[in-house]
């Protein structure tokens, strides 16, 4: 059989031994580096990212308040640990009842205790029943 095989040039040999060594380089860097996460403001300055923790309340916006008098289901089922069963409870009892008279009435509704209760505080107040008003506040600006 014959040889067909081609002949490389020394600039091509120190060509791809060049392009090796790049690559090995890069695998080691890759792979050994601090495994830390940097972003670029666009300032040229890398920071250092920092982890955003899970919002309590996912469906709320920050700083929004809910009066439980004038809630409706869907404001409700935006609050932590309030899916549409136990909404339902709270319209049902603030319809039995007039309406609530402090915050803390919600350990009367079905399901809720005093953990619920207090992972609700920082999203609900209780407005009067004449006030009307909207369904969600949002004090902030």
């Amino acid at each position: 059989m014959a040889k067909n095989l081609v002949k490389i040039t020394p600039l091509e040999k120190w060509v791809l031994l060049f392009t090796a060594l790049f690559a090995a380089g890069t695998l080691l860097w890759f792979f050994l580096a601090p495994g830390e996460a940097v972003t670029f403001t666009g300032t040229g300055t890398p920071e250092t990212v920092q982890e955003v923790p899970e919002p309590a309340a996912p469906g709320m916006l920050e700083g929004e308040v809910l009066d439980l008098n004038t809630a409706t289901l869907s404001d409700l089922t935006r609050l932590p640990n309030i899916g549409e069963s136990r909404a339902q409870d709270i319209l049902d009892w603030r319809a039995a009842h007039g309406g609530f008279t402090s915050v803390e009435e919600l350990l009367d509704v079905k399901g809720i205790g005093e953990g619920i209760l207090s992972q609700l505080r920082p999203y609900v107040t209780v407005g009067t029943a004449e006030e009307g008003g909207d369904h969600g506040t949002d004090p902030g600006g």
